[in-house]
């Protein structure tokens, strides 16, 4: 047990140490397709404490749902959830705020509908000769970033920062009410010492309305079981078909893969259709801990998978946006993932809460309005 005091939103709390990363060994050892040698230098995570336990709505709605999500604390909001994710990300990798080139903040809550959450970021981190903007594409708009910092290394050198940052929304008594909820993950590009080399990506797009929200309007409207069949299986089954085929891979060359989680049952058939298997999938599921956190979904499988991955593993993940469209990323790790590792003073299983969960606050569906600022 450390000294002194940390807070949280609203609670002050002692310092505590927390779960870390613990690396699971494995015997394979992949090679990365191409000549690549620009990848993820450093990642970080920010998950509020608080919790709802969405069974609490049936007395409300009078509707039968089981799970639980996270919610914001009262100084919680997407911005923090990017800084603070951030900060995290460069202490992984000691990678100084100054020496970050390009800054692409993924989201659809942005805390300013005309002034990027990027630019926030810049501030903390000191770094004014840097690109810095903002991006929505529904829950892909974290790949989406990564990507774009993959390019900027790419042309630039130096180092880039994707962020994927939500506090997602759904209105009072709607299905998404069940599963939005809140988080952020980050993750330094560069070419300088990288735990995972990106080896190569592929995006399918097309113009499929399962979830809109208008301009004006607070919360998105969706198209209810349109979203699943030629919405999200569609777009992510065609976005991991492509990569596989232009990266020549096959299903037994994958270690881990990570899908957007918009619940808890989408990943896991969209999984098995492709032909993958449980011990391939389930090592990247944060939904059944926190919900549906949107951009920062399925970056924060991504960095679960990190956590205990070995090195030269190789890691598929695949985004989806609705409007639509998903992301496919290739990722083989390197040495430095063990090096790194070290740095990491808190796991990803610890901030979803699948460990240290006496760390969480369960607090009430009134709380829960309050702090989304919905009343």
């Amino acid at each position: 047990m450390g000294s002194g005091l940390n807070i949280y939103g609203i609670v002050w709390e002692k310092k505590r140490e927390f779960s870390r990363p613990k690396s699971i060994e494995s015997k394979e050892k992949r090679e990365v397709k191409g000549n690549s040698r620009i990848g993820i230098e450093g990642y970080g995570v920010y998950v509020p404490r608080y919790r709802l336990n969405v069974s609490d709505l049936k007395e409300v709605w009078g509707r039968e749902a089981r799970g639980i999500k996270s919610f914001p604390g009262k100084f919680d909001d997407q911005a923090s959830y990017a800084c603070n994710s951030t900060l995290n990300a460069l202490s992984h990798c000691s990678v100084k705020g100054e020496e970050i080139g390009f800054i692409e903040v993924g989201s659809e809550s942005k805390v300013y509908a005309v002034k990027p959450t990027a630019s926030i970021v810049a501030g903390l981190l000191k770094s004014e000769d840097c690109l810095a903007c903002d991006n929505e594409f529904a829950c892909k708009a974290g790949t989406h970033a990564m990507i774009n910092g993959f390019n900027f290394v790419k042309v630039n050198g130096g180092f880039g920062l994707a962020i994927g940052s939500d506090s997602s929304q759904g209105a009072p008594g709607d299905e998404l009410e069940l599963t939005a909820s809140d988080g952020a993950a980050s993750f330094v590009i560069g070419k300088k010492n990288p735990i995972a080399i990106i080896e190569g990506y592929t995006s399918y797009t097309t113009d499929t309305s399962d979830f809109w929200r208008n301009e004006g309007e607070r919360f998105p409207k969706h198209a209810a079981r349109f979203t699943g069949e030629p919405a999200y299986y569609k777009h992510t089954i065609n976005a991991a078909k492509r990569l596989m085929e232009k990266l020549d891979l096959e299903l037994e060359e994958i270690d881990y893969v990570v899908f957007h989680q918009p619940n808890s049952k989408f990943p896991r058939v969209v999984g098995k259709r492709l032909g993958f298997k449980e011990e391939q999938i389930e090592p990247g599921i944060v939904f059944d801990f926190i919900g549906n956190s949107y951009s920062a979904c399925s970056l924060l499988g991504l960095a679960k998978v990190l956590d205990q991955a070995a090195p030269h593993q190789r890691i598929l993940i695949i985004s989806y946006g609705s409007g639509a469209g998903s992301d496919a990323i290739s990722l083989v790790t390197t040495p430095a993932i063990n090096e790194k590792r070290k740095n990491i003073k808190r796991s990803v299983k610890s901030w979803i809460g699948e460990e240290d969960r006496d760390n969480l606050i369960f607090g009430s569906y009134g709380l829960y309005l309050k702090n989304k600022g919905i009343i």
